[in-house]
């Protein structure tokens, strides 16, 4: 295993997936408020929003690896980006509440795919040290909230319309959907294999106890992440009277804090040390995420979202590297399966941190978050049971639950 970080011609277009992809799901957050206002939404309903894009692309993650395996990959989400572009436009042009969730619904379908089948991916093109290329390629899903955070804040405080920028956005899904397609052939090729055999590997890997602890983990890592992601801009305008671009601002500290943590990362932390950066991680992160409710100045909350950004930064791309360690299961199915216990995390808590918001406030809902990381130590101790001390991989030491 070496140091030196090599890319090849489809991590770049998985870079570029990810900006896509992160760009579709960080648009509703950051127009919430002019959304809300136009068309008089609630906080749960704003919250409805994002669970029903998260159900469909839970739906969809099921059966991408079958579509994967018959189409090839990059051929899938090459198809999948260019649905999300066309769905992204549909949604610039929906006229009330029941058109956002059809048109949030098809955001969902060409998601779900692409959330499902670019980590699986980078992991086939980098097998031997997929946890280094994992937290560098999925930094770009941090630049792509960054970018579309600091964009999209400051075009809403110009006073331009969230349908142009929607709209706009979806542009970003149909140039990553012809650079897959274009470079489709550097992929391996579909195995032409049947629904039922892909069925019986997801049964095998569900029949796992192992599996589930992870699943566990990956909802409350998709839980924090999600909660900082969906419901930051909002609560930096509702709770602290700010305007779009600072809230914006906000949420791209956020990322910011990701997209360093999961380049340092990826750069240093080698496979055996997976478990103790996650495990760090978590405990970090309770201490950042109890500040942010606290913090009455702007600037202090920046800071701490920063800082929160950098904790949750590993959880997605090193969860399932390390899981794929630790389990003898086809990676592709350990991926997707993972995906959706961390999308239904992200699209749970955006959901009841709304309800909560509505009966209590905003600021209250946030005290979620460390409940979720403090969750997610106390899970990895227990998955750490028995596994001599200085050893994380499956290939070191197994451990049958």
């Amino acid at each position: 295993m070496s140091n030196r970080v090599t890319f090849k011609p489809l991590d770049y277009a998985s870079m570029v997936g990810f900006l896509a992809y992160s760009s579709s799901v960080t648009a509703t957050p950051i127009c919430l408020v002019a959304i809300s206002r136009e068309l008089n939404l609630s906080l749960s309903q704003a919250g409805g929003l994002e669970a029903t894009r998260s159900i469909l692309v839970i739906i969809v993650l099921l059966i991408s690896g079958y579509v994967g395996a018959r189409l090839g990959k990059a051929r899938a989400l090459g198809i999948s980006c260019l649905v999300l572009g066309i769905a992204m436009v549909c949604y610039s042009f929906a006229p009330g509440y029941g058109a956002l969730l059809l048109a949030l619904a098809l955001v969902g379908l060409g998601g779900g795919v692409v959330a499902a089948l670019i980590n699986p991916l980078v992991q086939e093109l980098h097998p031997e040290d997929s946890g280094k290329y994992l937290n560098i390629t999925n930094a770009f899903w941090s630049i792509g909230v960054l970018l579309t955070m600091l964009g999209t804040g400051e075009l809403l405080d110009r006073e331009v319309s969230w349908r142009y920028i929607v709209g706009g956005l979806g542009a970003v899904s149909l140039i990553a959907g012809i650079l897959f397609l274009s470079l489709r052939r550097q992929g391996r090729q579909h195995q032409g294999e049947s629904l039922s055999s892909v069925m019986r590997e997801k049964w095998s890997i569900l029949q796992s106890g192992k599996f589930w602890v992870f699943t566990v983990m990956m909802f409350l890592g998709g839980a924090a992440e999600g909660a900082f992601t969906f419901w930051t801009a909002s609560f930096i305008q509702l709770s602290h009277g700010a305007g779009a671009r600072a809230a914006g601002l906000g949420v791209a500290l956020f990322a910011g804090g990701m997209i360093a943590a999961r380049f340092a990362f990826g750069a240093w932390v080698p496979q055996w040390r997976l478990w103790y950066l996650l495990f760090y991680s978590a405990t970090f992160g309770v201490a950042a995420s109890v500040a942010i409710p606290l913090l009455e100045s702007l600037f202090a909350v920046y800071v701490g979202l920063f800082l929160a950004g950098v904790s949750v930064a590993c959880f997605w791309p090193t969860l399932q590297a390390y899981a794929v360690d630790r389990m003898r299961f086809d990676p592709t199915g350990v991926f997707i399966l993972l995906s959706c216990g961390g999308i239904g995390g992200f699209a749970m808590v955006s959901w009841v941190m709304g309800i909560v918001g509505d009966h209590y406030g905003l600021v209250s809902s946030f005290w979620i978050i460390p409940g979720c990381l403090g969750g997610l130590a106390a899970t990895l101790l227990w998955e750490r049971r028995g596994v001599p001390r200085g050893r994380t991989s499956e290939k070191c030491a197994v451990k049958s639950y």
